[in-house]
């Protein structure tokens, strides 16, 4: 192993200064997201931001550019937290499997994180409107899911666990906007919804309705 100590000055400074830089965006990212939370997405300002973090107020207009360029960070961040989930929890699996096991990660993110589903789904509600600067992204988010979804699907075909008329990608849209659904009815209302019931439910409805 190299020893750090054998490091020229100008290496250890640069990575003193990448550690500071990862160190602020992630407190002006946890800011952000606890301001979304308090005050929405139109009173979070990049000045409050930079205060709440702890930093100048000027801090994360210079880091983001903008709230659209902070609020693109944050959909990445998370996403990047639950394609983590998703990878371990599906591993090797693919067809039917893969997709119960794909439910199983995401219902366990969503209760470890509820602070990030929750503000995961305030920015890609509010993509929508009409104006959003950051829709681009929350369509790459959900195609990243759609694609997923369709080699599952393609492998289960494949080997004859799915049947040979389910069409990949009609079944990747209704999955994806099955989860999206009712994560924001539960959000909305907790006490509406047994969460976990739902996606059980919806785990054993797949496997009668693909199976060949």
């Amino acid at each position: 192993m190299a020893d750090s100590s054998s490091k020229s000055p100008a290496e250890a400074t640069a990575r003193t200064q990448a550690e500071r830089s990862a160190t602020s965006d992630k407190a002006l990212l946890d800011a952000a997201i606890d301001l979304i939370l308090e005050r929405g997405i139109e009173k979070t300002t990049l000045q409050a931001i930079g205060a709440r973090a702890g930093y100048s107020r000027g801090l994360a207009t210079y880091r983001f550019g903008s709230k659209a360029g902070l609020f693109d960070a944050i959909c990445k961040s998370i996403s990047h937290r639950w394609i983590a989930y998703l990878t371990r929890g599906v591993a090797d699996k693919h067809g039917i499997d893969a997709r119960c096991a794909a439910i199983d990660a995401y219902v366990s993110f969503v209760s470890d994180a509820p602070r990030d589903t929750r503000v995961l789904h305030i920015l890609l509600c509010a993509a929508a409107a009409p104006q959003s600067n950051f829709q681009e992204t929350a369509k790459h988010v959900y195609e990243r899911q759609r694609e997923d979804v369709v080699a599952w699907v393609r492998q289960g075909i494949a080997e004859g666990s799915i049947r040979s008329d389910i069409d990949p990608r009609s079944e990747s849209a209704k999955f994806v906007a099955f989860l999206s659904g009712i994560t924001y009815l539960w959000l909305l209302d907790p006490a509406v919804i047994d969460f976990r019931k739902a996606n059980e439910d919806f785990k054993a409805q797949l496997r009668i309705a693909l199976a060949a």
